[in-house]
């Protein structure tokens, strides 16, 4: 019942981006503020990089359950707000909160099932949690479906979701004592607390993360805003590395975690590569089918079955090998780094005329993702003393955020470039027919353009006075035409952090003296 709350937890945790993943754009043209669309997925990360640091050390110190039952009631309380809201404003926090409860989720669900078992058969005990989420590995498809009535209804299944398991974690999960606060009372443990490297380490990364996602989108990156917060930022982040080395007590990242040094930074690449490559194979085929493949709801629906399929499908296959190739752990992560690198590069060469010519690349690239990106925080965990555990899995969750917002900063800036060269690029096909619609006005242009991202054009046509299927079928033509040559560019430049991700684990090849059939934890 355990393994079984901690699957459900960790379902919750994936669900609700795999659900605004495929439902970001439709959610923020709905709030009036596709403007905002990006900062619906950013705001989300960046709450999950800056809570991690701060649960890691408290996780290890209180326990996974209380952490993992506070989770879960965020959860809920985010559903109700995003269920409810009707100004991007609400939407935003809603993410933040889900991001907050989702980085407690992600680092509890990992770091208590694999300090349950011996160390020898964590990879295939991250299989199993990752098995219960297959059933929802369609999120895409349901989210789809919902939205062509209501996207709405996607709290609701959240939120009854996350009471499960928060029934059954509270109900049947019983941990014995943290070792780490044996013998110590409520007041000695809270003093072992890193309350400054805690403040410095999450305002650090949220300031530097919304500076970076500023940054050519809501503000020029010479802007005041943008230097001010990547500095202050940057500053902040400096002063908690030298605060934890010199001057913490009881540091949040204790220098244990890197006395395997070459190892230690191996997989911190590798968590920060598998992050940023995640975007450009996830997010924008999002915005590809609509904007190339003229995509219906229920055609999106099925478009997007890969997103999770694959990528859990990969993390499971990932899990199992590892288990029983327990001594080669380094050459199966560099097979799915040199999968995932192959297949996101090769979505370059897909006919923008043809999807049948996209599923091959699609489907190995995802499956490339998802074979590193899980199975490279279980791999933190294998090589971090056993009582520092939950500080491991933070810090690689921290690092696999700040990857994924550099991700979404950098490959936006990109395609927003693209997108705009190309409009000028077709004033007859694209130009001429919108300004027939909406007149000259810039403004207005734009956001015929973003309409197109949003979803099938069809739903949103009546927003700009097209009333034939004429009309209709001219905007969209001239989107796909506009859109078709911005896309390939992102997917040969995720080729390069795949390919960092290669040479990373060539460091990993002492791991095999770290598999054995030591339990952290034995349940009480």
């Amino acid at each position: 019942m355990t393994m079984l709350g901690f699957s459900i937890t960790f379902i919750v945790a994936e669900i609700i981006p795999l659900f605004l993943i495929t439902l970001f754009t439709v959610i923020a043209f709905d709030l009036g503020a596709s403007s905002y669309s990006v900062w619906l997925l950013n705001s989300q990360t960046i709450a999950v990089g800056a809570i991690a640091p701060f649960v890691g050390t408290l996780s290890d110190l209180l326990g996974r359950k209380k952490i993992t039952i506070i989770s879960l009631s965020l959860t809920v309380t985010a559903m109700i707000i995003l269920g409810t809201t009707k100004t991007i404003a609400g939407a935003l926090a809603s993410q933040v909160i889900s991001g907050t409860a989702i980085g407690m989720q992600l680092l509890t669900t990992i770091a208590a099932v694999t300090e349950l078992v011996p160390t020898s058969r964590r990879g295939i005990t991250i299989g199993y949690i990752v098995m219960g989420f297959m059933p929802f590995a369609p999120g895409s498809l349901y989210g789809q479906q919902l939205a062509k009535h209501n996207w709405r209804w996607v709290t609701v299944f959240v939120g009854v979701m996350a009471i499960v398991a928060l029934v059954i974690i509270a109900t049947f999960y019983r941990p014995p004592p943290r070792p780490n606060a044996t013998g110590l009372t409520k007041k000695q443990i809270l003093g072992r607390i890193d309350y400054l490297g805690s403040f410095l380490s999450t305002s650090g990364i949220v300031v530097f993360l919304v500076g970076l996602n500023w940054g050519g989108q809501t503000y020029p990156w010479s802007s005041p805003h943008v230097i001010a917060t990547l500095t202050v930022g940057l500053c902040l982040i400096a002063v908690f590395w030298a605060w934890e080395y010199f001057g913490a007590p009881y540091p949040m990242f204790p220098g244990a975690l890197a006395k395997h040094k070459k190892m230690f930074t191996a997989v911190l690449l590798l968590c920060l590569t598998s992050g940023t490559n995640y975007i450009p194979g996830i997010v924008f085929w999002v915005v590809q089918i609509y904007t190339v493949y003229e995509a219906s709801y229920a055609q999106a629906g099925v478009y997007l079955l890969p997103i999770g399929f694959c990528i859990a499908g990969g993390a499971i296959t990932s899990a199992i090998f590892m288990t029983i190739f327990k001594r080669h752990i380094h050459f199966i992560l560099l097979g799915f780094c040199i999968v995932q690198t192959a297949g996101l590069g090769c979505m370059a060469t897909a006919d923008p005329e043809d999807i049948k010519t996209m599923w091959a690349p699609l489907i190995f690239g995802l499956f490339g993702v998802g074979g590193v990106l899980l199975p490279s925080q279980v791999v933190f965990s294998i090589i971090s003393p056993p009582e520092h555990i939950g500080a491991s899995v933070a810090l690689s969750i921290v690092v696999r955020s700040i990857g994924q917002v550099v991700g979404v900063s950098m490959f936006y800036n990109i395609f927003k470039q693209s997108v705009t060269a190309s409009v000028y690029n077709n004033i007859q096909t694209f130009v001429v027919p919108a300004v027939s619609l909406v007149g000259p006005d810039v403004d207005s242009i734009t956001a015929l353009v973003t309409a197109l991202t949003a979803g099938p054009f069809e739903v949103y046509a009546h927003l700009f006075n097209a009333t034939t299927q004429a009309q209709i079928d001219a905007i969209v033509k001239g989107g796909h035409e506009v859109y078709k040559v911005c896309f390939p560019k992102l997917y040969l430049i995720s080729t390069a952090f795949g390919g960092a991700a290669t040479l990373s684990v060539f460091f990993l090849a002492d791991i095999r003296k770290f598999i054995n059939e030591h339990v952290a934890v034995n349940l009480g």
